[in-house]
């Protein structure tokens, strides 16, 4: 989906977000130090990169970066994508400076992931830097306007409806079972027993003109969950 650039020196942190945004199909790439970010930003040109503001570990002295730092260096090679500021300072001045530096927003920590991926998605949709129209056949999923269009109708999506078929296209071919997306995409805790993840995966199923005794996006796997199955994108 996108290639994303995370600059953070704590690893269980950095790893986390690495995994985190995998999971979801986008490139993720991680670097822990101001140098080894420039460096990564040149070989992989990012289309979005995420910096946490303090940045202790790395060399010391003149050659020391911290996430401000590491966004000019960005912006002075001519970096133009978006920039995302980690940060658990939450001052105006520390905003106003990171805007300065030309930053597209700010995270403030602690933050949830999937708070996180809302706010790069919003800044790639900005900047014309993400994939949300997905076509299968006659079939389009237009996520920038919540709708899937056929040749001969137009079904308009929920956000519920948006969030389930969006994890589900982020987890193509992936087996889903329904615990799983109650916590993914309802955040609900574990041992909640409801019947709402199959009324709106009949819902999504009909408007995308799906048959579940002949799956060609949606697959039923009796017991253990649901899968993705359309080709293309």
């Amino acid at each position: 989906m996108a290639r994303i650039l995370f600059v953070e020196d704590e690893k269980v942190v950095l790893d986390n977000l690495v995994r985190f945004f995998i999971s979801r199909g986008h490139e993720a790439f991680g670097a822990s130090t101001g140098p080894d970010a420039l460096d990564l930003a040149h070989r992989v040109a990012p289309d979005v990169a995420v910096l946490d503001v303090m940045l202790h570990e790395g060399p010391a002295g003149p050659d020391a970066m911290d996430g401000y730092e590491v966004c000019r260096a960005l912006r002075d090679s001519g970096f133009e994508r978006p920039v995302i500021f980690l940060t658990a300072r939450n001052s105006e001045q520390d905003k106003l400076v990171g805007f300065e530096l030309g930053a597209d927003d700010y995270v403030t920590k602690p933050f949830s992931l999937p708070e996180l991926a809302a706010r790069v998605q919003a800044c790639l949709r900005r900047s014309g830097g993400a994939k949300n129209i997905f076509t299968f056949d006659e079939v389009v999923i237009d996520f920038d306007v919540n709708e899937i269009r056929h040749p001969d109708r137009v079904e308009k999506l929920s956000k519920r409806e948006r969030d389930l078929l969006e994890f589900f296209l982020y987890n193509r071919h992936r087996i889903l079972s329904r615990e799983e997306l109650l916590r993914k995409v309802w955040g609900y805790k574990a041992g909640i027993a409801t019947r709402t993840v199959d009324t709106h995966v009949l819902t999504v199923r009909k408007k995308l003109g799906d048959d579940a005794a002949q799956p060609r996006f949606v697959e039923t796997l009796h017991g253990v969950g649901y899968q993705f199955i359309a080709k293309g994108g």
